[in-house]
């Protein structure tokens, strides 16, 4: 900590360079500084150390000079004129005196992306300006030089106390090992060294100047814009396409031969793991001076350990100006080849094409090139992708025993308590499956065993799943293509749309007489929100005549709470509490692991009696103990971190937000759903209702490009679908309306 006080610093300014005025102190690492204002005139009061040294002192006075005078584009910095003496103070520190420049910091404005490319240009400009110039004491090596960095890797990394992390610092180091005979040969000059987003200033918009020449030194050219490139892209969405836009600045104005432009993607790793070990170095000495980007820094340093770096650096050469060979093949031409192709791919249609993703973390996803993605769509992720607490109970089970349920384990029947706890009290019974298809069709054998029928009854719209006889039992499928159309055996309800009421008819004549034509049934299986329906809560009483139609003829009930139960409506646990209804059998997936593969079964102990006929029930790997650990961590999570209450008060939110997009947008013809499982419906026009897939898709398309994922359903795929991870937050529901907004607004969006 200085013991320089301002008064004192004020004092040694007017008594060694004549400027009065008063001092308000500066941050700084290893100089005293000091804002000076004297007559209108602001001035940088510094004091340095004395192994700072007089000379490098001098040199740094110089190459601001130089850069002042070479220049009109940008400020720097500068001894003002008539002052350029360099002091040595009697305690052996040194005195210098320097220019004010205004502006407000890059970091504090949120590190622009529309600035990026400008960014780029300044680092271009200060290495033409210094292009020539050289001074011996700007010759020094320290823990900041990019050249230095496999020193500085290995000196710091032991400082790290996470073995993870130490591993993403000692890969940079591999990989600069392995390129070193590529940066020997990268052209040296005296550069400012530390274009960061603290020490680039603007003003009006546009960058105004550059401070703080206290990294000046002779090192490598093309480390100036891997430095100033590193700092643009903390916590971006898109960090390689800011690079892009950074290196595409600076080749307007530096060269940048290609050996250069093939270093600058390794020496942005190198200044991110040069920057997390020099913060582990000093809280290891117990240095409090902080550094403000560590925390970013190690968010990118993680990020772009994920990131093909083969291609990463081929995209930085590109937009260095060179040519760069197409890969002979890629990993959708592999795919094509070794997977059918009715396995369909997301955004496989976009210009774009589709989206390589290699990591996921909270409501992000994550590409191949580190760019990250609102996960707004993904309701397998329920509790978050890659939840600690769920991958550590995975992983501590694993070590212990996996095998099938034939023999007693506390997980399985724990896990079975835990589930009926959250389960109305007549459901008494819970068998486990793998997935929410197979707990849908272990539903239906038992709705055939406990009513000794073979018919069945669904929802027009509705999906339940991919076995065969699931198929059959989904509208949204043998009506679709390639579907084969309505089995003898199913009868199809219609849904009822509140958005698109029938007020001529009356719904439980409908129900009776299409059951009554029809073979008897042993149940009806529907959901409580039509996903595929277009997100649609069907109207409340309907759903009741339709669960009373069915029971009054031998039939039982069940609902499909795959997509919708766990928390995810807000008000209730399971979207069939919104309707009051009470189900047989209830059928559960998806959310249910947490990507993991499980699913259930829950029903009442006469249907478990009726379905135990001899025929044993065995599902090699339902409800294993692994299984069984990860349900159980995922119901934790949902209560413990208070997911179902967030559903509600984020979901609730959102929808309200999502609402008020209709005043402007007239293409939203409805908003709806309950808690995070809500839909935007898109329509021609509003008094028809014609349905829009159009901009349904324009919309999602956009979205994509802009960084959100969001995905199209309903019959006439006009219906966006929200379903994201429960630890959505309000800043994720802001960004999400935002988008959505902007995309109605740009050419083609439908307002």
């Amino acid at each position: 900590m200085s013991d320089v006080t301002p008064a004192q610093a004020a004092e040694l300014a007017a008594n060694y360079f004549g400027i009065v005025g008063s001092a308000g102190p500066l941050p700084g690492e290893i100089d005293d500084n000091f804002r000076l204002d004297a007559d209108g005139t602001a001035y940088v009061v510094r004091i340095s150390p004395p192994e700072t040294g007089a000379a490098k002192l001098a040199a740094r006075q110089f190459v601001m000079s130089r850069l002042s005078a070479a220049t009109m584009a940008y400020a720097f910095p500068a001894p003002p004129i008539g002052h350029e003496d360099i002091v040595s103070l009697p305690d052996g520190r040194t005195l210098t005196i320097v220019t004010w420049v205004d502006g407000v910091p890059f970091a504090d404005l949120g590190r622009p992306e529309e600035l990026a490319q400008d960014i780029g240009l300044l680092a271009g400009t200060v290495i033409r300006g210094l292009e020539g110039f050289d001074h011996p004491a700007l010759h020094y090596q320290d823990h900041w030089d990019l050249a230095s960095a496999k020193t500085t890797i290995r000196e710091l990394s032991g400082n790290i106390m996470l073995r993870s992390d130490r591993a993403l610092v000692e890969d940079v180091l591999d990989h600069l090992t392995v390129r070193a005979a590529l940066l020997e040969k990268l052209p040296t000059q005296v550069i400012h060294g530390d274009i960061n987003d603290l020490n680039v200033l603007i003003a009006d918009g546009e960058i105004a100047g550059l401070i703080d020449f206290g990294d000046t030194r002779h090192s490598w050219r093309i480390g100036e814009l891997a430095i100033a490139a590193t700092y643009a892209m903390l916590g971006k969405d898109d960090p390689l396409a800011i690079a892009e836009d950074v290196v595409t600045g600076y080749v307007e104005v530096a060269h940048a031969t290609r050996d250069e432009a093939e270093a600058i993607y390794d020496l942005i790793r190198a200044r991110l793991a040069i920057s997390v070990c020099v913060a582990a170095s000093r809280r290891h000495l117990g240095n409090d001076h902080h550094l403000v980007s560590e925390e970013e820094a190690w968010e990118l340093l993680e990020r772009l350990d994920y990131v093909d770096a083969v291609a990463a650096a081929a995209r930085l050469v590109a937009a260095a100006g060179y040519e760069v060979p197409e890969p002979a093949t890629t990993i959708l031409d592999r795919r094509d080849q070794a997977i059918g192709r009715a396995l369909s791919l997301s955004y496989s249609t976009t210009p774009a094409g589709p989206l390589h993703i290699v990591r996921g973390e909270d409501t992000y996803l994550y590409d191949t090139m580190g760019r990250r993605y609102l996960d707004c769509v993904n309701n397998v992720a329920h509790v978050g992708h890659s939840h600690p607490d769920i991958v550590a109970a995975a992983t501590d089970q694993m070590l212990l025993l996996n095998t099938n349920t034939r023999y007693l384990h506390d997980n399985v029947v724990t896990y079975a308590e835990r589930l009926l706890e959250e389960l109305p009290d007549h459901l008494d019974v819970v068998y486990f499956t793998n997935s929410g298809s197979e707990a849908n069709e272990l539903a239906l054998r038992m709705a055939m065993a406990a009513t000794e029928r073979r018919g069945m009854a669904v929802l027009d719209h509705g999906y339940h799943g991919n076995t065969s006889a699931l198929v059959d039992l989904s509208p949204y499928k043998f009506n679709g293509p390639g579907g084969l159309g309505q089995p003898d055996w199913v009868t199809v309800l219609p849904l009822s749309d509140p958005y698109r009421p029938d007020h001529d008819r009356d719904y439980r004549a409908v129900c009776e007489w299409l059951l009554d034509e029809r073979p008897p049934v042993a149940g009806l299986l529907a959901e409580s929100i039509v996903g595929c329906g277009g997100q649609v809560i069907p109207d409340t009483g309907d759903l009741h005549a339709a669960y009373e139609a069915v029971r009054e003829r031998g039939g039982v009930c069940i609902a499909d709470e795959v997509q919708t139960g766990f928390g995810r409506v807000g008000s209730h646990f399971w979207a069939f509490e919104l309707h009051g209804l009470e189900p047989d059998i209830v059928t559960l997936g998806k959310p249910i692991g947490n990507g993991h593969p499980l699913g259930a079964v829950a029903t009442t102990a006469d249907i478990a009696d009726d379905f135990n006929n001899g025929m044993e029930y065995f599902n090699t790997f339902g409800g294993n103990p692994v299984s069984a650990a990860i349900g159980i961590a995922v119901l934790d999570a949902i209560e413990q971190e208070g997911l179902q209450q967030n559903a509600r008060k984020v979901g609730s939110y959102l929808l309200a937000e999502l609402r008020r997009l209709m005043d402007r947008h007239e293409s939203i013809g409805d908003v709806r759903g309950s808690g995070l499982f809500l839909g935007i419906e898109f329509v021609g026009d509003r008094d028809s209702k014609t349905p829009d897939p159009a901009t349904a898709a324009s919309v999602v398309g956009y979205a994509k490009e802009h960084g959100v994922l969001l995905s199209i359903d309903g019959p006439h795929h006009n219906v966006i679908k929200i379903k994201p991870p429960l630890v959505f937050s309000v800043d994720n529901a802001n960004r999400l309306v935002e988008v959505v907004d902007n995309s109605l607004q740009s050419p083609g969006g439908g307002t």
